[in-house]
């Protein structure tokens, strides 16, 4: 099964930034394939597995850090593996394809 090139994650709960009139509400997360440039920078943090989670939905979804280190745990693994399914597909194929 191919990974869809693009997904909408409507988050479970909403993540609050900001308060009273300056409140920004994030529903939902629209994440892609990842560049190199952004797997790149999210690897190079050298943090955890989850830090590099956060940096890589950070830059994928658009939504500052901030947003992000707040969802769920729930829409954060559902996040990544979505992000993760790109590199998982792409060595599957290259591995399954026979030489012509």
């Amino acid at each position: 099964m191919s990974q869809p090139e693009e997904k909408t994650l409507k988050l479970r709960k909403p993540v609050k930034l900001g308060s009273d009139d300056s409140e920004v509400v994030y529903d939902k997360l629209d994440l892609r394939e990842p560049t190199a440039g952004e797997l790149d920078k999210a690897t190079s943090t050298g943090g955890s597995n989850i830090g590099i989670g956060i940096v890589l939905i950070h830059l994928v979804s658009g939504l500052p850090k901030s947003a992000i280190e707040k969802l769920s745990q729930r829409d954060f693994t559902e996040a990544n593996e979505y992000l993760a399914g790109f590199t998982d597909d792409g060595q599957t194929e290259s591995a399954t394809q026979s030489p012509t």
